[in-house]
């Protein structure tokens, strides 16, 4: 069973935008395979919401998957979806993240391809408006220094996901919503996508 080791704060422009600094070194949090929502051939996809009063964000990100020694094998684009209702609550509390990050269907998947280490384009629109846009050559930590941390400290198995950071522009969905996220190649062509309409 393939878990998510997802890090944050690792694009310098959102960490900003959350009132916060990038980390000097990778921190993850962890998401089990219940959270996982796989989309089809075509990339169409439920994300589920969870809570009609909660406020729930899409982060756009780069996921990799790993390989046999660790090495990634196949990437997608993902929508991680955040509960900052839940979230908050926690910070206030020093409790745990898991209600705010690691809820059923929380980690919703794109269609998958082959691993290219090569700068990406990821996008995500929220009802034909582009709410986030980016290149995964500005994150913090590359993907070799984040499976490094996997490896030495967390324990890592093959088969799992890797969530590296979403880029600025993260923002609030609602039941109803249409999410679209895309991941180009450097020829600017879609290697990855994921259409999800919101639902509680």
């Amino acid at each position: 069973m393939p878990l998510s080791w997802a890090v944050f704060r690792n694009y310098d422009a959102h960490a900003k935008e959350i009132g916060g600094d990038v980390t000097d070194y990778p921190r993850f949090f962890l998401m089990p395979e219940s959270c996982h929502s796989e989309s089809d051939s075509e990339g169409m996809n439920v994300i589920r919401l969870g809570h009609p009063t909660d406020h729930i964000d899409h982060e756009v990100e780069l996921v990799v998957r790993l390989g046999e020694g660790l090495k990634p094998d196949l990437m997608c684009v993902g929508c991680d979806t955040t509960n900052r209702t839940r979230q908050g609550l926690a910070k206030q509390n020093s409790w745990p993240w898991l209600e705010g990050k690691s809820f059923v269907g929380s980690a919703v998947l794109g269609t998958w391809t082959e691993y290219d280490p090569r700068p990406k384009r990821i996008t995500l629109s929220v009802n034909g408006e582009l709410r986030q846009d980016s290149n995964t050559g500005l994150m913090v930590h590359s993907v070799d220094d984040l499976i490094d941390t996997l490896a030495s400290w967390y324990g890592a198995s093959p088969g799992d996901y890797l969530w590296t950071g979403t880029p600025v522009g993260v923002g609030k969905m609602t039941s109803g919503d249409l999410i679209e996220c895309t991941m180009e190649n450097t020829a600017g062509l879609i290697v990855s996508k994921m259409i999800g309409k919101c639902v509680i």
